[in-house]
């Protein structure tokens, strides 16, 4: 059952849908509609032989007049013009074919004609029915019949011979009429603007008062006599108004800079704005800067077609004026007093960048934020040649993107900048050079780390000026780790030249590159890899300096311990043995000599006897293979031994040589040989 309802659902949608197709492709085809216009003079007009009340522009149309097409006759009015004694008649055809139609006119009259070829007067009255046939088709269509009466619609002849006089604010213009007009009308309007405007005049003439200064205008005119229809309006006449004198003088801004270190010299810069049209009344031919120091009173001018103008200047006070002149005169003086020592200033403009869109540059930028905001942005461009002017546009602080439109040559390089403004303050320019195949003559190279920590990376590159290449529209800096677990990405601008990537993961490779946006997609620029540490250098350190002094004191400790150690419970014992007193102590050969040797101590109680020192040299002689084999004795040489010659010497070889510093006796000194001390001498 289901099935049943279903299928017979399907048909009916099916049906429904060839019913609709069916209506819409037999249904009526839109109207064609033409706009007609047929004029006629009397001796066009033809009589028909068997009806006195017909007369035609051929006689194929004598007969009964159908009712058949009255409804694709729309609009229909109809003239006399006086002069040429003509008869026309203007109308919208609506036609079912884009087909050529033959049109004709049907005149009627109860009473009859008695002359059809002199029935268009001005005193003649009659019915007229518009007949346009389709010779293709075979097809006749008749209008309603007009009731036309020649008076109502007669028609003054158009004005001729108009003359025309400029001032700066007005028009005077005159004409000819060849038929006595009751009044006439005059439009005008500005080349710039679609609205027309009106005003009438009885007489030959007409003065347009309140019009610009050097203004173009178009004008027309248009009459009508005591009776019948307006005239056709006269063929439009061009006329400017002359210059006036500008009534305002010009805005201007400046921004001081300095051209060295020791700010001595300094360069302030001027820019201003262009009159408006109303206040400049013709065309400036130039700009006339004067400007005083009140430190040298000495008047200094610079006359320039620019609107901007450079000074050189010492830090002080300067009176400035600014004026603007066209052939009527000089406007009004606009005074600036600057205080180049002590001034204010805006931030400038960055990330400038240009693009080519169509036969025209747009230009972006982005600015700082600055405690006062940008009331609007000034933008000139110049091209490179020997003759180029520069063009100006100022655009809303509030907008940080335009497009140059006006003067943009193909084969040309231009010079952009961007000017920030706030009243009287100018921030310093930020240029650029684009060309319309080339676009920003920009190009990043030099891409490299400069930094790389285990969770960061620094990466810098160089921007340089390129002669031609791809018209790139942006460049951008993306990070993206090799396993595409990661990708960061950001547009970059000439005012940038490096960038840093923060919260990166430990060691993971990761790869940065730039890119260049095209209109047909991007390319990669430049590519560069780099891996992050699992330590950074500073935890390395941080760890190994406490166990490297750790190390070093644990040293310290253990020998300065075993030193202790060792003194106090291992103490050194002397031993005679290895000192030369001791072992010539132990000598007992000295004992032969048994004559006593004293010295007079009287001789040492001397004050004023200045002693020397001597230097008493001990030798220590070979022992012979038999002394060496007594280990408790040892041999000292005497004093005969010791002044034996060098012969003597020299076949003893000695082992060890001992230098002690004794006092150099005097000569009076003597020995006291076998005498008796007294005990009480000490």
């Amino acid at each position: 059952m289901s099935s049943s309802c279903t299928f017979c659902l399907l048909s009916y949608m099916v049906c429904l849908c060839h019913y609709t197709l069916t209506l819409q492709w037999q249904g009526k085809q839109p109207k064609n509609y033409t706009y007609t216009e047929l004029t006629v003079t009397g001796k066009d007009v033809k009589a028909c032989k068997d009806q006195k009340d017909m007369c035609v522009l051929d006689t194929d149309d004598c007969g009964s007049v159908s009712k058949q097409g009255r409804d694709t006759f729309l609009n229909t009015s109809c003239r006399f013009v006086k002069n040429e004694k003509s008869f026309g008649c203007k109308w919208t055809y609506l036609n079912d074919v884009k087909t050529k139609m033959m049109h004709s006119f049907i005149f009627t009259r109860d009473k009859g004609f008695t002359h059809c070829p002199s029935i268009l007067n001005e005193l003649s009255a009659f019915n007229l029915t518009i007949k346009s046939k389709d010779p293709l088709n075979a097809v006749e269509r008749f209008s309603e019949v007009y009731s036309i009466t020649i008076e109502n619609i007669v028609q003054f002849p158009r004005p001729d011979g108009i003359l025309l006089n400029a001032t700066e604010t007005s028009l005077n213009v005159t004409w000819i009429k060849g038929w006595k007009s009751k009044k006439c009308l005059v439009r005008y309007k500005q080349s710039t603007t679609n609205e027309w405007m009106e005003e009438e005049d009885s007489k030959m003439f007409h003065v347009i008062e309140g019009l610009r200064p050097c203004s173009q205008y178009n004008l027309t005119v248009a009459c009508i006599g005591e009776y019948g229809m307006l005239s056709e309006w006269s063929a439009r006449f061009q006329a400017k108004t002359l210059e006036g004198v500008p009534t305002a003088p010009p805005n201007v801004s400046y921004h001081v800079a300095s051209l060295d270190n020791t700010f001595r010299t300094q360069k302030l810069l001027l820019v201003w704005k262009a009159l408006e049209t109303n206040e400049a009344r013709g065309v400036i031919l130039g700009y006339e800067v004067a400007y005083t120091s009140t430190k040298q009173p000495a008047l200094n001018k610079i006359i320039t077609n620019n609107l901007k103008a450079e000074l050189e200047v010492v830090p002080g006070d300067y009176n400035i004026t600014l004026t603007a002149h066209n052939s009527a005169g000089r406007s009004p003086v606009r005074h600036v007093r600057i205080n180049t020592a002590s001034f204010a200033s805006l931030p400038g403009v960055r990330g400038l960048w240009a693009s080519t869109e169509g036969d025209s540059l747009r230009i972006r930028w982005e600015t700082e934020k600055a405690a006062v905001t940008v009331s609007e942005f000034a933008i000139e461009w110049f091209s490179l040649g020997p003759a180029a002017s520069s063009q100006w546009k100022r655009v809303n602080g509030a907008t940080f993107s335009t497009v140059l439109t006006d003067s943009i040559e193909r084969l040309e390089t231009y010079t952009i900048s961007v000017y920030p403004l706030y009243e009287s303050l100018c921030g310093p320019s930020e240029s650029i050079q684009a060309s319309l195949e080339n676009g920003a003559l920009l190009d990043i190279v030099h891409l490299q780390c400069v930094n790389v920590t285990k969770t960061s990376v620094t990466v810098r590159w160089v921007w340089q000026r390129k002669a031609n290449g791809t018209n790139v529209l942006q460049y951008r800096l993306a990070l993206s780790a090799l396993d595409e677990s990661e990708t960061k990405s950001l547009v970059v601008f000439p005012h940038q030249c490096q960038h840093s990537f923060y919260k990166l993961q430990t060691n993971v490779k990761y790869s940065v590159s730039i890119y260049g946006d095209t209109k047909s997609g991007n390319f990669e620029k430049a590519n560069i890899e780099f891996t992050t540490p699992l330590y950074e250098n500073d935890e390395i350190i941080k760890v190994a300096v406490p166990i490297v002094l750790l190390i070093c004191g644990f040293g310290i400790f253990s020998v300065l311990s075993r030193t202790i150690y060792k003194d106090y419970f291992f103490p050194s014992i002397a031993n005679p043995s290895h000192s030369l007193i001791g072992r010539w102590l132990l000598n007992p050969f000295h004992e032969k000599d048994a004559v006593m040797r004293v010295l007079q101590l009287e001789d040492f109680s001397l004050t004023n006897q200045v002693i020397e020192k001597a230097l008493l040299q001990m030798e220590h002689q070979k022992f012979s293979e038999k002394e060496v084999a007594d280990e408790d004795t040892m041999y000292l040489p005497d004093n005969s031994a010791v002044g034996n010659d060098g012969a003597e010497n020299s076949e003893a070889s000695p082992s060890l040589t001992e230098y002690v510093d004794l006092p150099l006796f005097p000569d009076n000194f003597g020995y006291v040989e076998n005498c008796y001390i007294p005990e009480g001498t000490s």
